[in-house]
């Protein structure tokens, strides 16, 4: 966990808003009071609203740069869409489940194959919003890329972040009350 927020340190203040942006939500967390101007213009490009539809997720509004960094996020598109699936592809599709299933934000360092095809180590960030009892339907997620450590350049590990609470405290920035 050390030398993961050691890395993430250059995205830091971008992971910590949006994490305390949602997490000054309302109980349910609903989408609709969701206000761009609180997320800024430097973060709303690494941001993504996905809807949740019968065992799948549709991406419904992409930031430009996570266009940039995952060749497979369009909107519209949906995350089991693809037939031949990269392992970002898989890996995030596993990280959205998740987040629908605890009902509680993840986050994992992972390889995401960029619009050139060669795979780039990115963090990602999925927060659940609009929870109606049981159900979570829609997800916030944040994409940003970050060094790989030296040597490391093609083995790209699945690093998964044990607490996102946690992580936003080790980057320097307590969680808003």
């Amino acid at each position: 966990m050390a030398q993961e927020s050691t890395q993430l340190l250059v995205n830091r203040d971008s992971i910590c808003r949006l994490y305390n942006v949602w997490a000054t939500l309302p109980v349910g967390k609903p989408r609709s009071l969701l206000d761009p101007l609180k997320f800024g213009p430097r973060l709303l490009p690494h941001l993504a609203l996905l809807k949740a539809i019968p065992d799948d997720y549709r991406y419904e509004l992409i930031g430009g740069r996570i266009v940039e960094l995952s060749r497979n996020l369009k909107p519209g598109s949906t995350a089991g869409a693809q037939r031949q699936p990269a392992t970002s592809r898989s890996n995030i599709f596993r990280l959205m489940r998740t987040v629908a299933e605890s009902r509680k934000p993840a986050a994992q360092t992972a390889a995401f194959e960029g619009t050139s095809g060669i795979p780039r180590r990115c963090f990602s960030m999925v927060l659940p919003l609009s929870m109606d009892g049981m159900a979570v339907n829609d997800l916030l997620l944040g994409l940003w890329l970050v060094p790989s450590p030296a040597g490391n350049r093609l083995d790209i590990q699945i690093e998964p972040v044990p607490s996102v609470p946690e992580l936003v405290e080790k980057l320097g920035f307590p969680r808003s009350a």
